[in-house]
């Protein structure tokens, strides 16, 4: 029975694992190989920040995420009143929790981390204010929000692609190989359009903290000691802080015991490579660094486990085909060098402990009923699991060192950028469904506005001063703590350090829930709605889709649960009317029209279908409600004489059906351009 991890992977070349002595002195983590020219590689992705980076700070997620980071800074509690007031939000989009304060479903680990550049910017404004950029206090001025888009693409977004390039080298690939897998990644996927196109988001922060985290286990894995164990369970918290669903990488370090590193003692017993203590320190370091996410759900929701949006989870029904290769942000179709990388994660088998936790998380999100991930480039839920698809590219290149591979991958990675590119010139639009033609149609329709749209989104002429101050403040920033960390980055000093900062988040968020009743305002509470109708948006993309599949009865079961969510917004009545319609429940259709109509639709696709829709009721049932209702439809249109005729119509039928009679004299005060109101029945 082969007893060796060589043997036991079929040959395969391997990093040798072997136990060492670990120093007091030595670096927190293991990194293999020569270094990635380090400061070329962050002078190169700060520059290229600087020319196209844009601010985008907007509703619903980034204002949620960046609601968290500035309530610390400036309040230092969880009330979000005054953070939202600041934002554009639409209606369904806020509520209120019962009894409590305005929830914030999302997690708030992207804030948290914000936190630095939020103070950075605040330090910055007085320097920004002499060199005569214009001056707006509070923290939520566009130098702000430079400040978090361009600091967060620069250390969490590249640091990510950084630190995942020495994962790989740890797993003992060569740097060209590593290089080709990082680069494309990079450049050729939906991680690139959260490098910098959307990069103020959680997934960058995301991989990065993820790429950490297996960072030190491999550190661990070569040379275990409590304070890598301890900085392995503080990365790992903090990687669920941004996105509770990377807690599924715990699985790893155990699946590796299990399949690469378990051994054979004296006596031929198999012996797996854990320490009771290690683990337990390890698991209290991911609780410290978690436990600010289950004050927040315990002040606003009153329940340490609330887990905001559980409810949007289908465990039994999940849609794994749709998900990875629908034209709806498909994660294989839209980015191709995903489905290569789970390709080289299944040829080395020593890989499988990173593969199953990505086959979880594929299939957790498989599960939502927003599958498609709203208005993503690609599926942009899995841009978190960056490491994992660097790696699984590299294994696969390795294993197949053919040009024809590389060649593909390139021209996947191409793929992927017109699509990107298109998306910048305005020709695909995320939030609005596209089928396959549309975007085959829209890669050349918008090619030259997206070259174009790269190199002047900057907006060089209205903040180019503040643009240059944060950005030089945020690579001072960066350099200093380069700089501290190979200075003081020995082990045990960098563990007690790690250690401090976790005591004082979790301090910081203890005073934060305790300072949040007596900052709620209940007179800004009336402007909240008492129940959740976020997920109305959920129900009418859901829908709109499925009518695009010829999926009615779905379609229509998810049209009627927009309108029960949320009854405000028209759309999800006009298009439950068309469904109906083409099932032939004209009937059914016609109320869907009439409260698409009442509720503020009027385009030209209502009024052909609401009329049609009235005319089959007239011929069902001729009566003055419905001849007056006519009449109503075509004043709006602007067809006065037509509808001068049934509102005479509708008088004839029924002398004294009033409605009809006030609207013949509203329908000439309209001819004389006043606004006269209609009536109904």
């Amino acid at each position: 029975m082969p007893h060796s991890l060589r043997e036991r992977t079929g040959g395969v070349r391997v990093p040798d694992w072997r136990r060492v002595t670990l120093k007091s002195n030595e670096s927190c983590f293991h990194i293999a190989g020569s270094p990635l020219a380090p400061r070329w590689f962050w002078l190169g992705a700060a520059l290229f920040l600087l020319i196209v980076g844009a601010v985008r700070i907007a509703p619903p997620d980034l204002a949620f995420y960046y609601s968290f980071g500035h309530s610390l800074v400036y309040d230092c509690d969880f009330y979000f009143g005054d953070e939202f007031s600041a934002f554009p939000f639409a209606p369904h989009e806020l509520y209120r929790t019962p009894g409590g304060p305005p929830a914030n479903d999302w997690p708030m680990g992207a804030g948290v981390i914000w936190t630095p550049l939020i103070a950075l910017a605040a330090i910055i404004r007085p320097l920004s204010a002499a060199c005569g950029a214009p001056v707006q206090t509070g923290g939520f001025s566009w130098l702000d929000y430079w400040t978090v888009t361009y600091g967060a693409s620069l250390i969490y977004g590249f640091g990510g692609i950084w630190l995942s390039y020495y994962v790989v080298r740890n797993e003992g690939y060569s740097t060209r190989t590593s290089l080709w897998a990082a680069a494309l990644i990079a450049a050729g996927s939906s991680v690139t359009y959260h490098l910098y196109v959307n990069s103020a988001d959680s997934h960058p922060p995301s991989a990065f903290f993820i790429a950490l985290y297996l960072l030190a286990w491999q550190r661990y894995r070569t040379a275990p000691s409590a304070a890598v164990a301890w900085m392995g369970g503080l990365a790992l918290g903090l990687a669920a802080l941004v996105r509770p669903h990377n807690a599924l990488f715990a699985l790893t370090p155990l699946l590796d015991g299990l399949l690469n590193q378990r051994r054979r003692n004296e006596s031929g017993e198999i012996v797996f490579p854990f320490n009771i203590r290690h683990l337990a320190l390890t698991g209290a370091g991911a609780a410290i660094a978690f436990a600010p996410q289950l004050m927040v759900w315990k002040t606003l929701y009153g329940s340490w486990l609330a887990i905001p949006r559980s409810g949007d989870v289908r465990w039994l029904h999940p849609h794994l085909y749709d998900m990875l290769f629908s034209d709806f942000h498909g994660m294989i179709s839209w980015s191709p060098l995903f489905g290569l990388a789970i390709l080289g994660l299944f040829v080395q088998r020593r890989h499988w402990p990173y593969l199953v936790p990505l086959l979880l998380t594929i299939y957790v999100y498989a599960c939502n009923i927003a599958w498609w991930a709203g208005g993503s480039f690609g599926n942009r839920r899995m841009v978190s699991c960056a490491p994992i698809f660097i790696l699984g590219l590299a294994a696969l290149f390795d294993v197949m060192p053919k040009i024809w591979l590389k060649g593909l991958a390139i021209g996947c990675a191409v793929w992927t950028w017109l699509l990107l590119n298109a998306e910048m010139g305005g020709a695909i639009q995320l939030d609005h469904y596209q089928n396959w033609e549309e975007i085959l149609h829209a890669i050349p329709q918008g090619f030259t506005a997206g070259l174009v749209n790269h190199l002047t989104r900057g907006e060089w002429d209205q903040h180019a001063v503040e643009r240059i101050i944060a950005a030089m403040a945020v690579l001072a920033l960066t350099g200093g703590l380069a700089w501290a960390a190979a200075r003081w980055g020995a082990l045990k000093r960098f563990a007690w350090i790690t250690c401090g900062a976790a005591v004082l988040l979790a301090g910081v968020s203890a005073v934060a829930a305790w300072r949040t009743p007596g900052a709620i305002n209940p007179r800004e509470m009336e402007n909240y709605i008492p129940r959740d109708r976020f997920t109305w948006v959920v129900y009418f993309e859901r829908g709109y889709y499925t009518i695009s599949e010829h999926e009615y009865t779905l379609a229509l079961e998810s049209m009627v649960a927009a309108t029960v969510t949320e009854p405000r917004h028209p759309q999800a009545w006009l298009y439950a009317g068309i469904v109906c319609d083409v099932e032939g429940q004209h009937r059914l259709a016609y109320f869907y029209y009439r409260e698409a109509f009442i509720r503020g639709s009027r385009s030209d696709l209502l009024f052909d279908f609401y009329l049609d829709s009235v005319n089959h009721m007239l011929r069902r049932e001729p009566n003055a409600a419905r001849l007056n209702e006519r009449g109503v439809i075509l004043t709006l249109r602007g067809d006065f004489d037509l509808a001068r005729a049934d509102f005479e119509l509708a008088l004839k039928t029924s002398p004294d059906f009033i409605p009809a009679e006030e609207n013949l004299k509203s329908l000439e005060a309209r001819r004389m351009g006043q606004h006269s109101p209609l009536a109904w029945e």
